[in-house]
């Protein structure tokens, strides 16, 4: 419980009321995850009366709503219900059984009489009341079928229905807040790394990503960047949908303001926007700026036989940066002999706060081999042995390098003998920085001893 009503706290601040109009504001947190608040004018009956609330979330999830009446008379909520039946064919067609329809087929035939079965093949209707002809249509050659009203309990969308006591009618403004799920944001950075590879010119974008089965017109929008703990219910409520992606760019860009909200970071866009349902928008998330990096060589033996291509920053404002980055793809380009933008490579981070490192694997070195061998092993003890390694660096390229080796001894260790220096970063990792010439080769060869 204690967990639920901090997660509730956060949420409700990220969508404080800004004044009582109407208007929808939404919060999209990187969890697919979205709270929904909603300032509508409602007319409430007198006394106990049936109100309806349309146009929710289909994955909405009913426990989380909070209503509250911000503009007119007091009015109480006494019961809710949330009705998610919608519509269909099939289900119209469920709800007419043995009762009278018209079909008519493709060819403008028309057949009529009582429903008596049902499926995805085909129709069946009774067209004697029993005692005269039975008729099985093929639904593939239905053209439409005429029903003589909507069923009850079938709804045209999504609905909260509430029963409401209020001490004086009329109309009033109430505000609505729900959580909702099938919503989800991330952000996306672009950069371009220039010819000698010391800057990038980065930009970042927001891809907010809904599937919750409603659209938001000219809402308020804050993004938030964080891991906020949910607790999972084995059962969602609400319809999934499958349908295409449609792409969205604006064409001119708004500016997030940030802040931090409680152990997370808020993103506050200054102009309204519409999130349509079963759509990915595009936003800027800060414009272009250029950053100092490092490209670095690394040869891990744990993480495979290759020469690893790293770029790395410092997330500063000496860099370019100094802000909280949130989680997301890096994708990494560059000028070809012509000028063309060429892909050269792509991560994810994390979210990273501000002056921490980012480091990003963009691919292998297509020009420098490495090659790691154990050469020996010795038993000196029963508890303690040696081993000798070497590790050749060969550079194809046209220019010298320096690749970072890396090596990670175990147990209780002492390096022994060395052909190069080395720097202790932790318990079981050493790094070697190996200079190499052009069309040359390096040999690092060092002994440990292990005790155990």
């Amino acid at each position: 419980m204690k967990v639920m009503s901090i997660l509730l706290t956060v949420l409700l601040a990220a969508a404080a009321t800004h004044g009582a109009e109407p208007g929808i504001a939404i919060t999209v947190y990187n969890t697919d995850l979205a709270l929904v608040k909603e300032v509508r004018s409602i007319d409430i009956s007198e006394g106990v009366s049936e109100v309806k609330f349309g146009n929710v979330a289909s994955r909405i999830d009913p426990t989380s709503v909070h209503f509250k009446v911000v503009d007119g008379p007091d009015a109480a909520v006494w019961e809710q219900n949330y009705r998610f039946d919608l519509a269909s064919t099939s289900k119209i067609l469920e709800r007419y059984l043995e009762k009278d329809i018209d079909v008519v087929t493709e060819d403008a035939d028309l057949f009529s009489g009582r429903l008596i079965s049902v499926d995805g093949a085909g129709i069946v209707l009774d067209q004697g009341r029993g005692v005269g002809p039975v008729v099985t249509l093929n639904r593939e050659k239905v053209s439409y079928v005429r029903f003589p009203m909507l069923p009850e309990g079938l709804i045209s969308k999504p609905t909260l229905v509430w029963k409401i006591g209020a001490e004086r009618g009329g109309d009033r403004l109430v505000e609505v807040t729900y959580m909702t799920s099938s919503i989800n944001w991330h952000a996306e950075y672009v950069g371009v790394i220039n010819e000698d590879d010391t800057s990038v010119d980065l930009a970042a974008w927001v891809s907010i990503d809904n599937r919750s089965g409603a659209s938001y017109k000219d809402a308020r929008l804050d993004l938030v960047a964080g891991d906020v703990h949910r607790v999972r219910e084995p059962v969602a409520l609400g319809r999934g949908y499958k349908a295409d992606m449609q792409l969205e760019m604006m064409a001119a860009a708004p500016e997030f303001q940030e802040e931090q909200l409680f152990e997370y970071y808020l993103y506050k866009l200054d102009t309204p926007a519409t999130v349509a349902d079963r759509e990915i928008k595009q936003l800027a998330f800060f414009p272009s700026t250029a950053v100092g990096v490092e490209k670095v060589l690394e040869f891990d033996s744990y993480r495979g036989t290759d020469v690893r291509v790293l770029l790395e920053f410092v997330n500063s404002e000496e860099a370019g940066l100094g802000r909280a980055l949130p989680a997301g793809k890096v994708r990494m380009y560059k000028e070809d002999s012509i000028g063309d933008l060429q892909f050269i490579g792509e991560d994810r981070i994390d979210h990273t706060p501000k002056n921490e490192d980012v480091e990003l694997y963009l691919g292998n070195a297509f020009d420098v081999a490495a090659e790691r061998k154990v050469l020996a092993t010795r038993k000196i003890t029963n508890r303690v042995h040696e081993e000798d390694y070497e590790i050749s660096i060969r550079n194809h390229k046209d220019e010298d390098v320096v690749v970072l080796v890396v090596e990670h001894p175990h147990a209780y260790w002492t390096v022994t003998a060395k052909t190069h220096e080395y720097e202790k970063v932790e318990a079981s990792r050493i790094e070697f920085k190996l200079p190499v010439e052009a069309d040359g080769e390096t040999v690092l060869a060092y002994t440990v001893r292990y005790e155990y």
